[in-house]
């Protein structure tokens, strides 16, 4: 570290910001905070739904009769996981909207159902609507989007891992 060039290193750093700052720096950091925020949110959901998995799991019927109960039991419990999910993400949306990005929506400002819209189609497809999102707000939709292909994924392992039990049990008697 001794061969540095204090005046170089603040040279270098004077140019970065000079650039950050032509680059709209603070819209920029808006868009790092929308990606960290939507990082953290994904990980928080991606917890919240092992322990409800993990919860589906210990209270379903282990033994199975081969009826289907234990299959439906679960399919419906996952629906109701994902909804729950869902309307927890817009209602988390709703508030970054409110409180940080009001100009998220081309159609400010929007009501509850657009923002539960935007994230449904988002979590569940790619993310395509009649609803235009603006500005940093769609990175964050871009990680919910990546969220919710991980979240139904994982429950259709968890579905399919059921069925297959359910399935044996049926064949094996």
């Amino acid at each position: 570290f001794g061969n540095y060039d204090i005046d170089r290193v603040g040279r270098i750093s004077k140019t970065v910001f000079d650039l950050f700052e032509q680059e709209d720096g603070f819209g920029c950091m808006t868009e790092l905070m929308a990606m960290f925020v939507g990082i953290c949110a994904a990980i928080v959901m991606g917890i919240v739904h092992h322990y409800a998995l993990s919860g589906i799991l210990k209270f379903s019927p282990q033994r199975s009769d081969g009826s289907g109960f234990r299959i439906i039991l679960t399919f419906s419990t996952l629906l109701l996981l994902h909804v729950l999910e869902l309307v927890t993400l817009a209602v988390f949306n709703t508030m970054v909207v409110a409180s940080v990005l009001p100009q998220s929506f081309s159609n400010s400002p929007p009501m509850f159902q657009d923002v539960l819209y935007v994230t449904g189609i988002s979590f569940s497809t790619l993310g395509y609507s009649s609803i235009e999102v603006v500005g940093p707000f769609r990175l964050l939709l871009m990680l919910q989007s990546l969220l919710g292909f991980m979240l139904l994924t994982w429950s259709a392992t968890f579905l399919y891992s059921a069925c297959q039990q359910v399935w044996q049990k049926a064949k094996d008697d």
